[in-house]
């Protein structure tokens, strides 16, 4: 419920606050992981661990949600989905919405409705699909997994020589790891209570949504 509505809320700048939204992780994020996920394996239901890094920059706003972050989840069978979002502007930033998957022979795909795959020592070529087929650098430090590192350093890069954004002036909120168990859909280990608070939002009394057991 919101206490205090203000006029920055509608229509479509609701996902800049806390109470209505949770930025464009679940704006165009919505779009980008459900794309990403069909090349999760069929047997895997949720990551059992996810983490985040980001701010909101650049924009002297009313908004409370990032507008610059990076997320990362992690599969029970080792597979990953990354998200890396940059929603700022200047002049000469080349706007850029896609997908990469990256394959266990070192080889990437890219693109978005049409992909390009790199294979490791040869040049890119055009992936062709079956038809039938439907602030600080230092910041982000993800152990030896290179994938990661470098999407976390592109959003780094961008915000700190594109925008400008200052090392002596702006901080990045790093989130910890959480762990998932994905046959109770809820947080375990640590910080798992305030996860779990964040799982799902209190009903408003006269709508209550109830437990599967008592319908």
């Amino acid at each position: 419920m919101i206490d205090n509505f203000h006029g920055n809320y509608v229509h479509y700048n609701w996902h800049w606050f806390w109470e209505t939204g949770n930025g464009d992780l679940n704006n165009q994020g919505t779009h980008q992981l459900d794309v990403a996920c069909w090349a999760i394996d069929k047997d895997q239901t949720h990551p059992t661990r996810t983490m985040a890094i980001g701010g909101r920059f650049n924009w002297n706003d009313q908004g409370e949600t990032p507008n610059t972050m990076f997320a990362v989840s992690e599969y029970p069978n080792g597979q990953y989905v990354m998200f890396n979002v940059r929603n700022v502007n200047y002049k000469g930033y080349k706007r850029q919405v896609f997908n990469e998957y990256y394959l266990e022979d070192g080889s990437k795909i890219t693109g978005e409705g049409s992909y390009t795959i790199h294979r490791p020592g040869k040049s890119s070529e055009k992936l062709e699909l079956p038809k039938q087929v439907p602030f600080n650098a230092k910041a982000g430090r993800f152990g030896d997994n290179k994938d990661e590192s470098e999407h976390f350093l592109k959003l780094h890069e961008i915000m700190s020589k594109g925008v400008g954004v200052p090392e002596d002036g702006a901080e990045y909120t790093v989130g910890p790891w959480l762990t998932f168990d994905p046959k109770t859909e809820r947080h375990t280990g640590e910080h798992a209570d305030a996860a779990n608070v964040l799982v799902k939002d209190l009903n408003n009394k006269g709508f209550e949504v109830p437990d599967v057991n008592d319908v």
